[in-house]
């Protein structure tokens, strides 16, 4: 999986890890603050992270956001099937031809060591 760009939330327990994961996976790693509708036109894809389904009222209103604008959306929950999930997630990318993509998720998956084994097996 190699992105052109990543966009990230600024600062955030859960953009620092998901920051440090993407420093091999892209060549430019950006940081938007809550307005990050000032560089929505330049990205193409949001991956939202999550657990059990649940999204948190920040990440729910950008995915609300990027549902509006038809922009193409994935979620992962981290606590699902990780073969399932990493299969899933590789058949999006392909499809959308995602390149330039936001990614969030709530700070409390920092906590989660889910989280990690998702990011470790990423390519």
């Amino acid at each position: 999986m190699k992105f052109e760009k990543i966009y990230v939330r600024g600062v955030s327990k859960f953009s620092d890890i998901i920051t440090q994961w993407a420093s091999d996976k892209t060549s430019e790693i950006i940081s938007v603050s809550d307005k990050f509708q000032e560089h929505f036109m330049e990205m193409d894809s949001l991956l939202i992270f999550n657990e059990n389904q649940h999204l948190s009222k920040e990440v729910l209103e950008v995915k609300i956001f990027f549902d509006k604008q038809q922009k193409a959306i994935h979620k992962i929950d981290i606590n699902g099937t990780l073969m399932v999930g990493l299969s899933n997630l590789a058949l999006w990318i392909e499809s959308v031809k995602a390149k330039q993509v936001f990614i969030i998720g709530s700070d409390e998956l920092s906590q989660n060591p889910n989280l990690e084994r998702y990011l470790n097996v990423l390519k």
